[in-house]
């Protein structure tokens, strides 16, 4: 076996230093590619601009921005006055469905800092990033910690931001998606925002039960009922009068088909 000189051997170890530190780089956020202007705080993208879609088993990065307010009012209004300011928030994690973290979906979430905890006043970063694992569209909330300092002392108050979609599609199957569509297919509820009774129509290729549910941006499930669906076109209605102003999911199942798309209600 011929042995390695010593420059070769400091080319090898060079280079492999030099490889590992551009992963170790590429893995991380800059803090200021984003501009937020002249706002107090924001978080970008935000759930109107929402998260980018993803392929299912493919690898998935999305950087997120946060601007840190140092006014705790700019959070929740409770928290606002009397000398109170936010010392840092720290990003405590991400999650779907309710409580299901994002780890199920094959995701994980890195910051720059590392230790995800942000000084108020200051921006920063982080990275989702993984390879989706599920198709669907999955509502999601950040979740994080606030440190507090007020007259009472020093406060740690959690806050959930929900409002995200994530949404996996079946990329490498394409036309096996639009096969499905053909014979069965959710269309867009009516009126959007809606403020009373909606409609909600929906196509079938033959006759079968059909399930419907409808959940708010935390998973919760707010309405749920079934219903014979014949072969062609149909419809059902929902009553949303009570429910609050918000962004919904809503879900139609047959069989194996299965479609979900988003409304908004609004008073």
């Amino acid at each position: 076996m011929n042995a390695i000189s010593k420059p070769t051997m400091k080319k090898i170890i060079l280079s492999a230093f030099a490889l590992c530190s551009f992963f170790v780089a590429s893995s991380q956020c800059n803090p200021d590619d984003w501009n937020f202007g002249d706002v107090e705080y924001g978080v970008y993208p935000d759930t109107t601009v929402g998260l980018a879609q993803a392929c299912l088993n493919e690898q998935y990065d999305e950087t997120i921005w946060f601007l840190v307010p140092t006014d705790p009012g700019a959070l929740d209004p409770t928290f606002g006055g009397f000398g109170a300011t936010i010392q840092s928030i720290t990003l405590v994690g991400a999650s779907y469905n309710g409580n299901v973290d994002i780890s199920n979906l094959g995701l994980s979430l890195e910051c720059n800092p590392t230790n995800c905890t942000f000084v108020g006043g200051g921006q920063y970063c982080g990275v989702v990033s993984g390879i989706p694992n599920q198709a669907g569209a999955f509502p999601v909330s950040l979740n994080v910690m606030a440190t507090i300092s007020s007259l009472l002392g020093e406060l740690e108050v959690p806050f959930s931001f929900p409002g995200y979609v994530f949404t996996v599609n079946d990329c490498a199957n394409p036309n096996g998606v639009e096969e499905v569509q053909s014979v069965f297919e959710l269309g867009a509820v009516s009126p959007n925002p809606a403020n009373n009774i909606a409609r909600v129509p929906f196509t079938l290729s033959s006759n079968d039960k059909v399930d419907f549910t409808m959940v708010n941006m935390v998973g919760e499930r707010i309405i749920s009922k079934s219903m014979a669906g014949k072969r062609g076109e149909n419809s059902l209605t929902i009553d949303v009068a009570n429910l609050p102003a918000g962004i919904y999911l809503y879900t139609i199942q047959s069989g194996s088909y299965k479609s979900t798309r988003k409304m908004v209600v609004q008073h």
